[in-house]
Parts: structure tokens; C-alpha cells; sequence
């Protein structure tokens, strides 16, 4: 049997050609939003509802924003996931602000039942990713920020397409990102912010934005309209040809859902009843996956060999299983624990390394793969599908 082509995205096909092609002749650069970067946000807004998006050149870039523009620094806390891309927390601390972290639940995400115990006077914030798609307990972690008067702030960059109780990830909170770069909307490289209050969007879009476009979108009765020329010291827009690529991939957005959402289904229907591994997804009763990878848990004492070997044998017969690199509990890396943001960089301070039970347990567990879901892609979800479950067969006890 040949090989199925590795898993690439986007999608390359006449329609994004053709966007970049006529952004080429149309824009390179853009100073304000009349162009092809404020169409994007605006369907970008549209597509999350949302009154407002803006665009930057990555999600880290729209994280550090939405830190600034939620007035955060020395002196305050936010509350963070210990298991996440580490970009979820390091804005704030790079701004100074103190990060305390929760451990993980079943889904890796926010354990709502630990932030009671991490709540003090000078909490300001918390922040929750929805980890690979699984949206966090917004129930819960909504009314915790709601009883505690703190602002509720979103990673949303790995669920462009997930909802609980109904309602799309990115507008529980006062602000929330989405990473556009390899995700299930992609601009190539690139992050936006959304929220519906106007203060929070201004003092955003000071966050890289400067001079024509500050100018002609903040309030000159506002009284950091006198910071339009400079912005606060930055540039982290988008490009226009990564806006053009994300305006083709938005105008496809139910294709892209539709089929991706197919996949998972009938990855769930070959896992039915295999005791080595099981889809890692809420309930659908109360939320949605957002579609950007295939999670796996992985169930060692049903299995003779090891995560790790198990992944092995996958990839061994070219599939694009693994165990992911890029995640991992970041609560002890020394940026976290830098007694003040102007410590010189030359100075590392001594981490006395802390446990996070509940992300360790996932993180033993889990395994992704790609979330095939273009033309195409057939043999590839077939070939995934039939030598997971070989592997499974073979390995287990």
C-alpha cells in the first residue's frame, strides 16, 4: 500500500491562489484597516460574534495586547493554566504581572475546582486555554470570575470551532485570542483579538497599531488618544497576505467544520469499544471540540508497552501520531519566577520545582494526530484509522 501524502494545511487550492495573487497586485502593506486586514477582522468578528477583532502578526503578539490593555502589571495577579503553550502566560509575565497556576482537569484544562485555593488580594485575572480544542468549564470558571469581581480572559487558539453550553469559545470573557498560524482557521502566521467593549479594543489596537490607524479609530476624547502616533512602542500587525489567506479560509469555514467534524465522528466510531485508547473530548451535551488536532487518551494498564512505544509503532508505520513537544507544564520555567520585570536577563532565579498532578496524568496520557479535513485527505483518515487500530489490537492486554 503507498504511503497517504503528509498532512499539510492550509489547503492549497485555486481559491487561495488566486487571494494572494490579487492581494499582490492589490496591497502589500496597509496603515489602518480600509484594506484587506479590516476585512479580515471583520469577518473574523463575524465568524466568532464578536463586535470586534484586530489582527496581529501572532498570537503571542494579541496575548501581549490583551494583557496591556486589561491595565495588568507588577503588583497583580492572574491566575493561568500549569499546562498549556507556554505563550498563555508569558505576556503577563514579561509585563510583570505574577502568574499562579492551576493544575489541569481530565481535558487538560483549568481545574475551576482549584482557583478558590489560588485566589488573593492582589488577583486581578484569570486566564483559561481551551487545551487542543476541548473547551474549558465555562460554567464554572465564568461564575468564579463573576463572584470575585475578576476579569475572565481567553486562549482560544486551539478552538476556533468549539462552543459550551451552546455558546462559541471567545465571548465568555472580557477579551479572548485565537492563534491563526497552523490552526483550523490559519492566516499562515498570525493571532487575533476579540471583545465586544470599546475601551478594551483601543487600548489593543495602541498595542501595535500606531500613528493613521490609532488616529482614525480611537476617541480623541479618550485619554490615551494621545498616545496614537507612537502606540505604546510597538508594531505587531498583520501582513496583508496573511490577512488574504485568512479571508479565503473564513469564506470556508462550514466546509472546513463540516469535514472536520465528519472526521472525528468516524474516528469516535472506530474507537468504539477499544480498550487502549479513546477520543479525548467533552461531553457533547455540554460543549464542542473546536477541531484543531485528533486527541487521543492513551489507557496504559489495558496496554503492554507505553505511551511512548505505542506512538513509536504508529509513526513506525507512517502515521503522524506523537506525543506532543511544544506543551508541557510550564509553571517551573524561570521566566514565572523573575522577582521583577527589570531583573537583567543575565540573572536566572532558582525555581524550587512544583507538582501538577492533574497535568502530569494527562500529559502521560495524551497522543495527537493531525485533524485531517481537506479533498483529498481520504486515504490518509483511512490509513490512520485502520493502523490505529492494529497497533491497538496487537498491544493489548
Amino acid at each position: 500500500m503507498n504511503q497517504p501524502a503528509p498532512y499539510t494545511w492550509p489547503h492549497i487550492d485555486p481559491q487561495l491562489r488566486q487571494a494572494v495573487d490579487r492581494q499582490l497586485d492589490r496591497s502589500l502593506s496597509e496603515r489602518d484597516a480600509t484594506g484587506v486586514i479590516g476585512e479580515f477582522e471583520t469577518e473574523f468578528a463575524r465568524f466568532v460574534g464578536s463586535r470586534h477583532a484586530i489582527a496581529y502578526s501572532s498570537g503571542t503578539s494579541a496575548l501581549h495586547a490583551m494583557c496591556v490593555a486589561a491595565g495588568l502589571g507588577e503588583g497583580d495577579e492572574v491566575i493561568a493554566p500549569a499546562y498549556t503553550f507556554f505563550a498563555t502566560a508569558t505576556p503577563f509575565a514579561y509585563e510583570g504581572v505574577k502568574v499562579v497556576f492551576a493544575d489541569a482537569d481530565g481535558w487538560g484544562n483549568l481545574d475551576p475546582d482549584d482557583l478558590p485555593g489560588l485566589l488573593t488580594a492582589r488577583t486581578r485575572a484569570v486566564i483559561v486555554t481551551h487545551m487542543w480544542g476541548n473547551p474549558c468549564d465555562m460554567t464554572a470558571i465564568a461564575q468564579f470570575c463573576r463572584d470575585n469581581d475578576l476579569l475572565l480572559l481567553e486562549d482560544c487558539s486551539h478552538a476556533h470551532f468549539a462552543s459550551w453550553g451552546g455558546n462559541r469559545v471567545g465571548t465568555f470573557g472580557a477579551m479572548a485570542v485565537f492563534s491563526t498560524n497552523q490552526k483550523a482557521i490559519t492566516t499562515g502566521e498570525g493571532g487575533v483579538l476579540v471583545t465586544d467593549h470599546d475601551k478594551f479594543r483601543e487600548l489593543a489596537l495602541l498595542h501595535g497599531h500606531y500613528n493613521k490607524r490609532s488616529f482614525k479609530e480611537i476617541s480623541p476624547t479618550a485619554p490615551y488618544y494621545q498616545y496614537a502616533l507612537t502606540g505604546m512602542g510597538l508594531k505587531s500587525r498583520m501582513t496583508t497576505l496573511n490577512a488574504a489567506v485568512g479571508l479565503d479560509q473564513l469564506a470556508k469555514a462550514d466546509d472546513i467544520e463540516e469535514r472536520r467534524r465528519g472526521i472525528l465522528d468516524r474516528f469516535a466510531a472506530a474507537l468504539d469499544g477499544n480498550p487502549v485508547v479513546s477520543l479525548t473530548t467533552v461531553d457533547p451535551q455540554r460543549g464542542a471540540n473546536g477541531l484543531y488536532v485528533l486527541g487521543l487518551h492513551f489507557h496504559e494498564q489495558a496496554a503492554v508497552v507505553t505511551a511512548a512505544e505505542f506512538t513509536d509503532l504508529l509513526t513506525a508505520l507512517g502515521t503522524e501520531f506523537d506525543i506532543p513537544g511544544s506543551t508541557a507544564v510550564i509553571a517551573n520555567e524561570p521566566l514565572f519566577h523573575r522577582p521583577s520585570r527589570t531583573t537583567p536577563w543575565t540573572t536566572v532565579p532558582t525555581v524550587d520545582p512544583a507538582t501538577y498532578g492533574g497535568a502530569q496524568q494527562f500529559i502521560n496520557s495524551f497522543i495527537k494526530a493531525p485533524l485531517f479535513g481537506y479533498p483529498g485527505d481520504e486515504q490518509a483518515v483511512d490509513h490512520h484509522i485502520a493502523t490505529l487500530a492494529a497497533v491497538s489490537k496487537d498491544v493489548a492486554r
